[in-house]
């Protein structure tokens, strides 16, 4: 019998992120939500349903959240485009005070429920949209993975960044490779930042990704 959570039907999967096994609950077969989740804004901006994919860059900043362990205990960090939850859960299983943001309702109900399934019950669920943050602090640590995919979102995230992060904070961003995204690193450097690069390979479903790791300060 399908399982479903929130009215969608769900498929259960563990991911290894160092020495922990994180379960996550996942939309299954999203692709059949692409049509009835899609929609326009006023000013005809479409939205796709990103969200209830599950993302291989999301588990190489894991793993990467991971390997630097007790240097981010403590800090105040936030993640944007959260999806299903698994970056902010490591971050807060290291000892991270960690904020998970969304765009997407429903996102954030999954990256709760699956938080609080791995253990997860001191972190706080903002509902965002990073052209309009509701924010009035400032963070030490800010975690983004495959948010840069469209060059439209390319300025305000940097705007975010700029607004939201501390003096000598962190930004750990994760993107797949994109052709595209060194647009978005140039725009960054013009912006007053620095970063360091790194790549991962991750395999999900029988497919293999190369995922670029990026440690973003201030210049």
């Amino acid at each position: 019998m399908k399982q479903f959570l929130y009215d969608y039907p769900i498929t259960n999967i563990a991911i290894q992120i160092g020495n922990r096994d994180i379960e996550l609950k996942v939309v299954d077969d999203p692709d059949r939500f692409l049509d009835t989740l899609s929609r326009e804004d006023k000013g005809g901006r479409l939205y796709l349903p990103y969200w209830a994919y599950f993302w291989e860059s999301s588990i190489g900043l894991a793993r990467h959240v991971s390997e630097l362990g007790e240097t981010l205990s403590g800090q105040h960090i936030l993640e944007i485009g959260c999806g299903f939850g698994l970056v902010g859960i490591v971050a807060c299983q290291v000892g991270g005070n960690v904020v998970f943001t969304d765009f997407e309702h429903d996102a954030l109900l999954f990256a709760k429920h699956n938080a609080q399934h791995n253990n997860v019950h001191a972190a706080d669920y903002v509902q965002m949209d990073w052209n309009m943050s509701c924010f009035q602090s400032k963070f030490d640590v800010i975690l983004a993975s495959d948010v840069i995919y469209e060059a439209q979102n390319w300025q305000p995230i940097i705007d975010f960044l700029k607004n939201h992060l501390i003096l000598d904070g962190t930004v750990l961003l994760a993107e797949p490779n994109r052709k595209n995204a060194s647009g978005f690193f140039r725009e960054l450097r013009e912006n007053g930042f620095t970063f360091e690069k790194s790549t991962c390979s991750i395999s999900l479903d029988n497919r293999n990704a190369q995922i670029n790791l990026y440690t973003i300060r201030r210049d």
